[in-house]
């Protein structure tokens, strides 16, 4: 039989097509073999994607083209993975371009590809390496090992959302996480926690979701075109996999022929949300079948250290949660802002104290984590206001949020009570005010935010100028209305051990083309407000009884960073850092985590010695680790998980030197988007600045740095500004003695690591900083 090649790649630029059509001609000539191009598809211009698929399906191999990357050609590439067909994909070695697209891709970095410089040669490199007879399909070399061995419940949904938080894709997901609260297993894709997550991690994921709902930006979105590629071959993947698939997409984005009828386009946030229910009410959900084993596969292919986003894994959290010195201060009845970076595990610490808790039957456990749709709704109202009016609207918003999420929750467990167990007078008297409250306390905390914001807005439309008298805002945020449910909280919570409230997901509302100043003051209203309400609640007269009330809240270091800038008295803003100062506080996430694996039973040394290589290169596995990740639990996760997953991919029984070394890569390009889209935010020009370095020495001294701003375009007027930024964010270390190198967090660990800087500084005559070994890889850094 005739082998068929199908081949795709992106109608423009021409001149790359014509390079593609030329090989397809030259193999069909010189190797007999059937070439089907997709634009020997077409019918009267168009193109019908069932027919594609079906070539797809029929075909010996695929040859994809990814010059230059688009959705089209991806959602042919994960189909054709899915459907296991051999894939062989091709790069033009001239593009300037062509291999950082590649890099940004990221996803297919397990499958690499063929580079060629015009068609002749690619032809040659055909015969070469004669992938007709040789290339195995990735279905059969990777897909199938990532399986599980035997059916599992399809129980889950598997979500793909958007790089920025726009109006549409904020409801979509505040949609989702309602959903997921009513019960539904859901696995998110989130490129602004993890932009590069690798294949396995959605082959695994898929193995157990009933479904797939996918949301593509618009093409004017930040970073759309890199997050969008990978969402089209994701869902390429998932229909070759047969599974159901959602793909919605705002009217700005540019529907790919592939699938142009398959995506949704909508106009409005309310059409998008109408279209997720019907699919996700239609959508079914199913236990697992008895199904016949599959060969048996080695234990290193079942090995997995959880996910490294803990949203992800809030079942499996509890098993292998590891408790720090910060867990004990969320944990104690205290009051603190708890700062850290991505990653060092502040939304773990949330949910687990939390947890523990309110599994104190005499505590009260409050999680408040403010909805990221209104956050524009907001600053849309404040706009309105007068700049005086801001602080005490934002003290009054906060006041109002955190009391009516306290009679929210208690409402609801006193609902939940067992029928046998019986409510005393004063719970009954609560539950009986709780239907005569002008908010709506058996509602979720977004629907109270905009019925408030919603008055509030109407309010100010009829007042001349704006000039909005403190009692509109009482009026509207119910402050009389507080009085009496303060009075009702004390009644039924008097006996509480503690009243503990967690104030989470204040990053949502942190995104590019924010007014920064104004959140600022938005959360500086919350440590405000929470002052008040914890002074007001231990109060006791004839009125209200005392309440022991405590308020915690979680923060990103580098918004922390920017309030101080903006607080009348940063010094006073009481923190606890979220970090992990020593590698074996670090080496114990990964070892409880090996520990709760049900592939190995043996003991933590054996992670050691038998799972992992003993060493790598001439430091042993564990150096390895502690120099390369930074020091988060979500990198170390991240990386030891893609270690494995190479280890699988290459048959070892063990993760071998060379597994390290090609995780490595993968994780270096993970900690440089994560920094990106974690502080990329406040510092519009910092990619630039980042890739400022590349091919540059590890170690070098601070005017070094500036020369290489400035060759990247930077304006020395810039540089110091930087230069701080990428300090406080652990890019760069600060040299505080002979060739030693602090990357300190936030608050007081960084101004003693100054101080020494300085004073080395000083006695040397030199200032010198060390780029962190997190980064080397992806950017080529040098070691001196």
């Amino acid at each position: 039989m005739t082998p068929k090649v199908f081949f795709g790649y992106p109608e423009k630029p021409r001149g790359q097509a014509e390079v593609m059509r030329n090989f397809a001609k030259s193999l069909s000539a010189d190797l007999g073999v059937e070439a089907q191009t997709w634009e020997d598809l077409q019918v009267d211009g168009r193109l019908v994607v069932s027919e594609v698929l079906r070539q797809i399906d029929e075909s010996t191999m695929t040859v994809f083209d990814l010059t230059f990357p688009n959705p089209n050609v991806l959602f042919e590439v994960g189909y054709a993975i899915a459907r296991g067909k051999s894939v062989w994909l091709t790069l033009d070695s001239t593009s300037a371009f062509a291999d950082k697209a590649w890099r940004d891709l990221a996803i297919l970095s397990e499958i690499g590809y063929t580079p060629y410089r015009n068609s002749s040669e690619l032809i040659d490199r055909f015969k070469l390496q004669t992938p007709l007879l040789k290339l195995v399909p990735l279905y059969d070399s990777l897909i199938e090992g990532w399986l599980p061995d035997q059916d599992v419940a399809k129980d889950g949904l598997l979500y793909c959302t958007t790089f920025e938080p726009f109006e549409a894709a904020n409801r979509l997901d505040a949609f989702v996480d309602g959903r997921q609260k009513l019960g539904v297993k859901v696995a998110v894709a989130d490129p602004s926690e993890s932009g590069s997550t690798p294949l396995r991690w959605f082959v695994e994921e898929m193995a157990q979701s009933a479904g797939v709902m996918i949301h593509f930006a618009g093409a004017e979105r930040n970073r759309s075109l890199i997050h969008n590629n990978r969402h089209a071959l994701v869902a390429g993947f998932a229909l070759g996999m047969e599974l159901p698939v959602l793909m919605l997409a705002e009217s700005g984005f540019r529907s790919p022929f592939d699938f142009e009828s398959a995506v949704t386009i909508y106009e409005t946030s309310e059409e998008c949300i109408e279209t997720a229910r019907e699919w996700l009410d239609n959508l079914t959900f199913r236990g697992a079948r008895v199904a016949a084993r599959r060969p048996q596969r080695s234990r290193l292919s079942e090995l997995r250290f959880g996910e490294h986003v803990a949203e992800n894994e809030r079942s499996e959290l509890p098993d292998y949660f590891v408790q720090t010195s910060a867990f004990g201060d969320v944990v104690a009845s205290r009051d603190s802002i708890f700062v850290g970076h991505r990653g060092t595990g502040k939304t773990a610490n949330a949910l687990q104290a939390f947890d523990m808790v309110a599994s104190n039957k005499t505590n009260l456990a409050v999680l408040i984590k403010p909805p990221g749709f209104e956050f524009p709704a907001m600053m849309a109202l404040v706009r309105g206001m007068p700049e005086y009016q801001h602080d005490y609207f934002f003290d009054a918003l906060w006041r109002f949020v955190i009391q009516t999420e306290i009679a929210a929750t208690l409402l609801r467990r006193l609902l939940d009570r067992p029928s046998g167990v019986p409510l005393s007078a004063d719970e009954k008297s609560f539950v009986e005010y709780s239907s005569e409250a002008p908010f709506d306390l058996k509602s979720d905390i977004s629907v109270r935010l905009q019925q408030a914001l919603t008055s509030l807005s109407a309010t100010i439309l009829e007042v001349e100028d704006g000039d909005m008298s403190r009692n509109f805002i009482n009026e509207a945020l119910h402050t009389q209305a507080l009085a009496v449910l303060r009075s009702q909280l004390g009644k039924v919570l008097k006996g509480k051990k503690r009243v503990a409230v967690f104030v989470d997901n204040l990053d949502k509302g942190w995104e590019r083309g924010t007014d920064f100043k104004v959140m600022a003051r938005f959360i500086l209203g919350l440590l405000s407000a929470r002052g008040q309400v914890v002074t007001d609640f231990q109060k006791q007269d004839y009125w209200r009884d005392a309440i022991k009330l405590t308020v915690a809240v979680f923060l990103r270091s580098d918004i922390y960073t920017y309030l101080r800038s903006e607080a009348r008295e940063p010094d006073k803003l009481p923190i606890s850092t979220v970090a992990w100062n020593d590698w074996l506080s670090l080496r114990n996430v990964i070892e409880s985590r090996y520990s709760f694996s049900s592939a190995y039973q043996g003991t933590t040394e054996d992670l050691w010695t038998d799972v992992f290589c003993p060493a790598v290169g001439e430091q042993t596995t564990q150096k390895f680790l502690e120099q390369l990740s930074l020091p988060r639990p979500r990198d170390l996760v991240f990386l030891c998980n893609s270690a494995v997953g190479r280890a699988v991919d290459r048959g070892h029984d063990r993760v071998e030197p060379e597994d390290f070394l090609s995780a490595s890569e993968t994780y270096s390009q993970y900690a440089y988007e994560a920094l990106l889209v974690e502080n990329g935010v406040t510092i519009p020009e910092l990619e630039t600045a980042l890739l400022a370095f590349i091919d540059r020495p590890a170690i070098d001294t601070i005017e070094a740095r500036r020369t290489d701003m400035e060759a990247a375009g930077l304006p020395r007027d810039d540089h110091e500004r930087l230069l701080e930024k990428l300090v406080s964010v652990n890019f760069f270390g600060i040299e505080t003695a002979q060739d030693v190198f602090a990357f300190p967090e936030v608050g007081s660990e960084s101004a003693v690591a100054m101080k020494r800087a300085q004073s080395y500084e000083v006695d040397h005559g030199r200032a010198r900083l060390r780029i962190h070994n997190a980064f080397h890889p992806f950017l080529g850094i040098r070691e001196n």
